[in-house]
């Protein structure tokens, strides 16, 4: 079950983010905040800004405005690299998975701020396909396996908050449930999470705070359940 949707203090806030490439404005002004212990979806159709986010919020994408704070600090001018040893972690869209690398090279690098070997065991544990394929080249998984290579490799950097975007894109709707339920045990035992996803139904049953985003604007926020009731979420996304 989700957890109380105002569980612990306030771990992320964003105010009045701008993102602009060139002449168009990919987000304007957005306010979203994350607390410790939650799961909080991001949904919209493609296109919506969503990836601009989560680019921004890792220092990669350039932000014309706005302010970030997180864990209680003022970050919106540090370096990608700083906010990953903050434990801002992101796994990316499309997974970007090193694939001439061995699943192993993969995990390792994901804790490079860790120490060497840092609980690569308890990965293997979560994962026990990617034990049983350690020393293959990345690029020879499945879709659905690299899919749990990013998202150990992601784990291995001790995130404070893991930033997940679109992580059932490309997957057959099997593998799909899986990585949900993956995504589903991993909050359970305590990971706070920002969920971005284009499938709103299932992102909607395990989130406990939403946000609708079109156009680079929020235009809908509450608790994910209540959302998923609401009339414009149902004709717009869950084909009521």
């Amino acid at each position: 079950m989700p957890n109380d949707p105002c569980t612990g203090p306030e771990l992320l806030d964003v105010h009045q983010l701008v993102v602009q490439y060139g002449h168009v404005q990919a987000l304007r002004g957005i306010d979203l905040q994350v607390r410790q212990g939650q799961l909080v979806a991001l949904v919209g159709a493609n296109g919506a800004g969503k990836s601009s986010l989560l680019m921004a919020l890792s220092g990669l994408a350039p932000m014309q405005q706005g302010q970030i704070r997180y864990a209680g600090a003022e970050i919106t001018r540090w370096p990608a690299h700083r906010r990953v040893q903050g434990g801002l972690v992101q796994v990316a869209e499309g997974r970007a998975i090193l694939k001439t690398l061995s699943v192993e090279d993969n995990l390792r690098l994901g804790g490079y701020t860790q120490q060497p070997g840092s609980d690569l065991q308890e990965i293997y544990q979560r994962f026990p396909i990617l034990k049983k394929r350690a020393q293959q080249l990345a690029g020879n998984l499945s879709g659905g396996e690299q899919q749990q290579l990013a998202i150990g490799r992601a784990l291995l950097a001790k995130p404070r908050l893991l930033m997940l975007d679109e992580p059932s894109m490309g997957l057959a709707p099997r593998i799909i449930q899986e990585i949900f339920a993956i995504i589903h045990d991993v909050h359970r035992q305590g990971m706070t999470i920002l969920l971005v996803e284009q499938n709103v139904r299932q992102a909607l049953k395990l989130a406990d705070q939403a946000y609708v985003l079109e156009t680079g604007v929020i235009t809908l926020q509450g608790a994910a359940q209540e959302l998923m009731h609401h009339p414009g979420v149902l004709a717009a996304y869950l084909g009521a």
